[in-house]
This record gives C-alpha cells, structure tokens and sequence, in this order.
C-alpha cells in the first residue's frame, strides 16, 4: 500500500524533503505550486511526481498534507483548500503558524508541527517534530520516518519547543555563517589574503572542525576545544579576547531575540 504525500507549496524546502522519496515505491508524490516556471522545473526535474497548480479534489485520511507556504501567505491558502482536508494528516513546516490556528482555518484535529533546517537540502537537516495525542502512534513513525531522509530529527516534547529550536537549528545557520564572514574578511583586511583564498580556508577550517568533531563523538565540545588550545599560546590569546567581549553572553541574547520573534510571529499570522 503507498501513502500520498501532497505538498501545499513547491519550494526549496518542499524539494528538500521529497527529492530522498521520489524513487520509494511506498509514497506517491504531488507538488501544488501555482507558479508556472517553477511547476516545470519541478515536472521536468522529478518526472515520477505530479505538479498542479490547485488541489482539486478531496484528501483521504490516510494522506499526508505538507503545509510548505509562507507564513503570511498561509491563512488565506489553507482557509481555500479546507473542505477537501477530509481529516488527512496536516504536517506544517511553517515557523510562527501554531496548531491551534491551524485547528481553526481548518476544523481538522490531526496536524503535527515540524521545523526542518536548510542543510536538509543536503540531506544534513535537523527537523524538530512535535505531534500532539491526536496522532497515532503510526502516523507518528511515518513522519519520522519521512524527515529522517533528510537529516536528523528530534521530538519536541511539547509545541513551544518548535519555536525554542528555531534559535538553535535554523537561525544558528546564519549565525555560524555571519561568525565565518568575520573571520574571511579580517584574514582579508588585516592580514592580506586574496577573497578567494580566505574563503577556501575558513570554509574548510569549518568542515574540518565537524568532522573532528564526529570522528570523536565521545569527546566533547569543550575538550576537543581545549585540545586545539595551548597554554600561553596563540587560541588562547585569540579566545581571552572573546571572554573579555563576552561572547557567550551576546550568541544567548541573539538566540533568545531570535526567540521572541517566533513567539511575535505566532500572533502576527494565526
């Protein structure tokens, strides 16, 4: 027996998730995207799946409904589509959308809400999945099973940790990407490196870093810090510098104003 996995949105997240599915015998795949080029690229990439720019008939319970648009676009999208839901499983992958908004567009119970990262689109992603008691223990494992294509996943245990993970897993991102900037352009500014050259080197200093990092699972953070910290050295002067600044201090204030936002979002949109 296949499952129906649809997708309300074709976007780099929505491709993220199924690209690891087309060619599993166990799910059949349709994308609705309204735009016309981007519905193409998507045929012509994924010929296995079916694209459509409306969903046009009824769900059954046992199908899937990813819910993949922007937030601000996702009232209106989901309120057009509600009397063809039939009690189908609602999974969103929409920060600052709750449940319970999503409950009240759609009068539909079953909906699970889920936070995947962008690294999923190489197959690296962290997606946090909250599933409250209206899901089956079934339906549960399915999704899991789904997001696991994709990266990793974790178990919220309740929905405000949907939004506590975005600080962590999804903006942390762009901020080891800004931290990576500062480092690229004092090797350029201060130091004389050529674009190209600082960019190579602090990129890999980044992928080697994590695969120390896997290689050694059993060690901590902390130690493998310490490993690469001698005493009177030269990291060591570079990290009393970012306890003098108190970097510590600012990455929590950024993840709690990162935070506070998710929570200003829920109430902008729902």
């Amino acid at each position: 027996m296949t499952t129906k996995l649809v997708f309300l949105g074709g976007g780099n997240m929505t491709e993220a998730i199924f690209a690891g599915l087309v060619s599993n015998q166990q799910f059949t795949i349709e994308v609705i995207q309204r735009n016309p080029e981007k519905a193409a690229r998507l045929q012509k990439i994924y010929p296995r799946i079916k694209v459509c720019s409306t969903l046009n008939y009824a769900l059954e319970p046992e199908d899937l409904l990813f819910l993949a648009i922007k937030p601000q676009q996702a009232k209106e999208a989901v309120q057009a589509i509600k009397n063809k839901l039939n009690n189908c499983v609602l999974i969103s992958v929409m920060a600052g959308i709750t449940i319970n908004s999503i409950y009240q567009w759609t009068n539909n119970s079953k909906i699970i809400r889920t936070i995947p990262n962008t690294p999923a689109s190489v197959a690296k992603g962290v997606t946090a999945i909250y599933a409250p008691e209206s899901i089956t223990h079934s339906e549960r494992e399915l999704v899991q099973q789904i997001f696991s294509t994709i990266g990793i996943t974790y178990d919220a245990r309740n929905e405000d940790e949907i939004d506590k993970i975005i600080p962590l897993s999804s903006s942390a991102i762009a901020f080891v990407y800004y931290f990576m900037e500062g480092f690229i352009n004092a090797a350029i500014n201060q130091f004389g490196f050529e674009q190209e050259q600082a960019n190579n080197i602090v990129k890999q200093v980044l992928s080697g870093s994590s695969a120390l990092l896997n290689a050694n699972s059993q060690t901590s953070i902390a130690e493998q810090r310490s490993r690469v910290t001698s005493k009177k050295g030269t990291t060591e002067q570079g990290l009393l510098t970012f306890e003098q600044e108190k970097l510590h201090e600012i990455t929590a204030q950024a993840m709690q104003n990162c935070y506070l936002r998710a929570l200003e979002m829920a109430k902008e949109f729902n």
